[in-house]
């Protein structure tokens, strides 16, 4: 009898252990400083305006995450033809323009033993931070505002680090637009 008790709490506190340390094991994290509204509809924007990111100061991350992860979103929202025109620069338009403002926050290296040793689908691979602000353009009123942190799919480096922010972002911004169905066109801009 007494094993049986035993077992019983041994088999409760994995399960509540279990139970906790799953959100720490997501691959994406997102926590917002803004949610986007969801009840009242927001203008719709037939402009996006994609800048480079800034990269934080504070600590290393890629070189290439400034560029990169604007270029992969602009590609993603090509595709659902939510906006007429995705300028990946600047532009002097203020009207019907949706300007996403984003800084490179963080890099985690990960943990190669971990991911040798481990063999869960992407445990150990490193993982990008980035903070992404939606702009009125014309009132400058912050629609959105959101701190994403992603770990990196197989194989771990390249773009491959990028696509769970990428995903994230896109349905950012998908939120705060509620649809725009004329073509989408892209315009690159030299920074």
């Amino acid at each position: 009898m007494k094993t049986k008790i035993y077992l019983f709490t041994c088999l409760k506190s994995l399960l509540l252990l279990a139970l906790i340390s799953l959100p720490g094991c997501s691959p994406k994290r997102v926590f917002f400083y803004k949610k986007p509204e969801k009840d009242s509809r927001i203008a719709d924007y037939k402009i996006l305006e994609i800048p480079n990111f800034s990269r934080t100061t504070k600590e290393w991350v890629p070189y290439d995450s400034a560029w990169e992860i604007p270029d992969m979103v602009a590609e993603k929202l090509k595709t659902t033809n939510h906006f007429k025109e995705i300028i990946r620069g600047y532009t002097d338009k203020r009207e019907g323009v949706l300007l996403v403002k984003g800084e490179v926050t963080g890099y985690n290296r990960g943990c190669k033993f971990c991911e040798w040793f481990i063999r869960i689908n992407d445990k150990g691979k490193s993982s990008v931070s980035v903070r992404v602000m939606l702009v009125d353009k014309k009132t400058n009123e912050i629609l959105a505002d959101a701190s994403i942190e992603g770990r990196a799919k197989s194989p771990g480096y390249g773009r491959s680090r990028y696509i769970r922010i990428v995903d994230e972002i896109t349905k950012l911004i998908e939120k705060v637009d509620q649809g725009f169905s004329d073509k989408t066109t892209v315009k690159n801009k030299a920074l």
